[in-house]
């Protein structure tokens, strides 16, 4: 099955592989349509996102795992965070459990260097390259719907 026939089926996640971000930080992409992107995200136990802006909006549906949000609450399996654009905030894994949250988001998200100043940063085309690539390089067939 290709990535261009997969809209009425579905994507059985639990089967895919995790694509590698950064330590302790890895990813399955689900789709991208234009600014829009979905996918799963796995942060290891003791791991922290760091300070990050988005430039547009982000849904967040916790799949297991509890994360500490940048508020101090908890947000753990079946809680949904909203974040409008504009959004800074930093995130950490809590407990023995990955954190797996699926995200559906639009625009850039920039993480911001120790000064506040803008670091480095991703968005749903850069997103999508890295896949593909990340797919080649392994011997993969893309199977987030839009990548192709």
């Amino acid at each position: 099955m290709t990535a261009a026939n997969i809209t009425e089926s579905p994507i059985r996640t639990t089967e895919l592989p995790w694509m590698p971000l950064g330590e302790g930080v890895s990813a399955r992409p689900l789709h991208f349509r234009g600014s829009e992107r979905t996918l799963q995200l796995r942060v290891e136990p003791g791991i922290r996102i760091p300070l990050h802006r988005h430039d547009g909006h982000v849904h967040a549906l916790g799949l297991s795992g509890r994360r500490r949000l940048g508020d101090g609450s908890i947000a753990g399996p079946g809680d949904y965070v909203f974040e409008p654009a504009g959004n800074v905030d930093s995130w950490g894994c809590e407990g023995g459990e990955p954190c797996i949250v699926q995200i559906t988001m639009t625009g850039r998200l920039t993480y911001l260097n120790a000064d506040g100043g803008d670091g480095a940063w991703t968005d749903t085309p850069k997103l999508r390259q890295l896949y593909l690539q990340w797919c080649h390089d392994s011997g993969i067939t893309p199977w987030a719907s839009g990548a192709d």
